[in-house]
């Protein structure tokens, strides 16, 4: 008989050829990273287990800047390792999305629900947070919020962050307002003590 592993492997092939044909032509347009569809990485069962079941894309190490994702249901897409600059995410679902060790400068996430994902180590500088759904995001210390471009209505409500980027973002001069979709302030969101 075959193993469970075996099957995995063959399913993961046979999507992997599937996109190749399908996705060729978006990825060659990109200026650089990969160059070819069997740079991208697929996976059956997916980043977490909210994704259980389902084919993912896994977009490891690949140049997405200037990528327009705006306003489409990303739940649980895997952005890790990627470089995502400058790239349109406003009003999309990014619900346990992750961007563990993304750069994802200058990157619009304005009213997006990135809820519940994994941005450790993620880098967003000049990034816009404006009314973003930010809650229960796993943060680690070398997640880099500083230079973030605004954080006006987002809610942050249980996301732990380190003292001192709470205290960087409730001096940020965009620390203000109450996010429209969830209600909540902003400030009190982030435990600013004031």
């Amino acid at each position: 008989g075959r193993s469970v592993d075996d099957i995995a492997r063959n399913t993961a092939a046979a999507v992997m050829l599937g996109l190749a044909v399908f996705a060729s032509p978006l990825i060659a347009g990109a200026d650089s990273g990969a160059e070819k569809a069997s740079n991208a990485k697929i996976t059956t069962g997916g980043a977490s287990t909210l994704q259980s079941g389902r084919t993912i894309a896994i977009t490891r190490g690949v140049n997405l800047d200037r990528s327009d994702f705006g306003g489409q249901n990303l739940r649980g897409v895997a952005f890790q390792q990627s470089i995502v600059r400058d790239s349109n995410f406003k009003g999309t679902n990014l619900y346990g999305s992750s961007f563990f060790d993304a750069t994802v400068d200058g990157s619009d996430f304005e009213g997006a629900d990135l809820t519940l994902s994994n941005v450790e180590m993620a880098q967003f500088a000049r990034a816009n947070l404006k009314n973003a759904v930010l809650k229960e995001m796993y943060v680690s210390g070398a997640t880099l919020f500083e230079g973030v471009k605004s954080i006006e209505g987002s809610d942050w409500s249980d996301t732990q962050l380190r003292r001192d980027q709470q205290k960087y973002l409730c001096n940020h001069p965009t620390a203000k307002g109450t996010n429209p979709t969830t209600g909540v302030d902003t400030r009190e969101s982030l435990m600013c003590l004031d």
